[in-house]
């Protein structure tokens, strides 16, 4: 990956981060803060970049259920990591916000808080909140977010659209129910010991 121009603009980006650093612990590309990936690159089998970040769970979700270039990440899918496929022309902007986002959920607030000065103090590109995002990105999940209301709410009509009968059914069946209520165990008196004389 020494002369993959992809590889060289994603590591400019992640170098740009108070203290961060490229690591290569299983033969791929993964960068840390303070000891933690917050970001991690390699090329596919069909020679496609893909990016590794994380970010939370409901922007998790949105991502995959709007945009096919996202998947939930194999090992860390459940604390909200995330796979980018980059395709031949990618966003550098879009991926720019995701790092930079990735970075501020792993590092330490102390260095969260140098790259607020450095943005301030030097006017950088870097992305520092949701409202810096580009347009073309805040498009994106503003539509990710709108889907994802519509199909809760079609799901919930789905759920709420029982028959009248079916209803009462449940609603019977519900009150004939008898709970069982476990008593507490009796306690055992304590086994007295010997008395010992001196």
């Amino acid at each position: 990956m020494l002369n993959d121009p992809f590889h060289n603009r994603l590591l400019e980006i992640v170098l740009r981060l108070p203290g961060a650093y490229e690591d290569r612990p299983w033969g791929s590309v993964h960068c840390k803060v303070a000891g933690k990936i917050f970001v991690g690159w390699g090329r596919r089998g069909d020679g496609e970049m893909e990016l590794g970040f994380r970010t939370d769970l409901e922007l998790q979700s949105m991502l995959v259920a709007s945009d096919p270039r996202f998947t939930i990440a194999k090992y860390v899918g459940q604390y909200g990591g995330v796979d980018m496929r980059l395709g031949t022309a990618p966003n550098w902007d879009e991926v720019e916000h995701f790092i930079v986002e990735s970075y501020r959920r792993i590092a330490p607030k102390k260095l969260v808080k140098e790259l607020d000065a450095q943005d301030g103090a030097a006017g950088l590109a870097v992305a520092a909140k949701p409202a810096g995002k580009s347009a073309a990105a805040a498009k994106k999940t503003a539509a990710a977010k709108k889907m994802v209301a519509v199909k809760k709410s079609s799901t919930a009509k789905k759920t709420v659209a029982k028959s009248p009968a079916k209803q009462a059914s449940a609603t019977k069946k519900t009150a004939t129910k008898k709970t069982a209520t476990k008593k507490p165990a009796a306690k055992k008196p304590a086994a007295k010991k010997p008395a010992t004389r001196k």
